[in-house]
């Protein structure tokens, strides 16, 4: 083909160049569409690697701050294994010291099991008795042995044999008052007993408990002596059996000094009245108040109301009460 023909082809109107056109336009437009597509895909991919990366970077937070709180755990559980190795030590030193007091514990019970297996077997043994000289007598060494801690059973333990002798040099004018005490089990049988005996004898008596260390019989024979000898103090009441009293009628003991007095065994069946009185550390031992009693301005101060029965109200008002031990039904108006 010549070079005329073919210029002919390619002329804008001819069929072959509206083609070429044709094509060369879907080939631009192909192009340009996969130029778009791969820029879409490109910000797509870099929209993708910005959202990985943000998550490596949370990711990379999450992990230190896991890392941070297994490193204070770890710190915490080094400080508790610390602690633990120290209780455990205090501990096997504490078990130690124990399984020491332990054994000596059960050395001295031991030792108090042979003492009291001696003793049990010597309190079996009849003892003669020889007081002052003039008075003997005779009983178990079980019977002086009643009270442990009272002289008597001190100087028993150096009696030795079925058949001992104790020389105790003491005036043994009472001593069998003191011996039937020992053998009674009942304070109130000693209350009544002592009822025969003068406050002098008492007074003998109270002696004679005090240097054997008997304490129960001391308090009982020191209410004994407070009662015969405050019988005539008690003149607005009227005796009632052994130890008990009982008002006559309505009494007046207003404006009167009572300090460190006992009211033992008392029944108000009457109206009473302590008003203005002092009653300073007073004592209200098992009375019985069936009446209303007046304290109104009295002085209660540290007074004692033990074992009371109140079935009228005790009347308070105006008294200084301070340190003093009232029953539960008291009116203060």
């Amino acid at each position: 083909m010549s070079a005329v023909d073919s210029s002919k082809q390619f002329e804008p109107n001819t069929p072959l160049a509206q083609a070429y056109m044709i094509n060369a336009l879907q080939v631009a437009e192909h192009l340009e569409k996969c130029e778009l597509q791969k820029k879409r895909e490109e910000k797509s991919k870099e929209e993708e690697w910005k959202n990985k990366s943000a998550m490596l970077i949370d990711e990379e937070k999450r992990i230190n701050q896991e890392r941070h709180s297994l490193e204070e755990k770890k710190k915490e559980l080094s400080e508790a294994e610390t602690k633990f190795d120290h209780e455990r030590k205090n501990l096997e030193r504490s078990m130690a010291e124990r399984d020491k007091r332990f054994e000596q514990q059960k050395r001295d019970f031991e030792s108090t099991r042979d003492r009291a297996d001696a003793m049990l077997a010597n309190n079996e043994s009849v003892v003669d008795i020889d007081v002052g000289g003039q008075h003997k007598f005779k009983t178990f060494c079980k019977t002086l042995c009643r009270f442990p801690d009272s002289t008597l059973a001190q100087l028993t333990k150096g009696v030795s044999g079925t058949r001992g002798t104790l020389f105790i040099d003491r005036d043994g004018k009472h001593f069998d008052f003191i011996l039937k005490y020992l053998r009674s089990e009942d304070d109130e049988q000693v209350m009544h007993t002592i009822t025969r005996y003068t406050p002098d004898e008492i007074s003998d008596i109270l002696e004679e408990a005090k240097y054997y260390n008997l304490r129960q019989l001391v308090k009982v024979l020191k209410w004994a002596l407070i009662t015969r000898r405050n019988d005539s103090d008690m003149q607005p009441f009227e005796r009632e059996g052994d130890n008990g009293y009982v008002t006559k009628d309505e009494v007046d003991l207003a404006e009167q000094n009572f300090t460190d007095r006992r009211f033992e065994h008392v029944q108000f069946k009457h109206i009473t009245s302590f008003e203005g009185s002092v009653l300073e550390r007073a004592v209200f031992l098992k009375c019985r108040f069936d009446a209303v009693v007046n304290f109104a301005d009295t002085d209660l101060r540290k007074a004692k109301f033990v074992d009371c029965e109140v079935l009228q109200p005790i009347l308070v008002a105006g008294a200084n009460t301070k340190g003093a031990q009232l029953p539960d039904n008291v009116k203060d108006d």
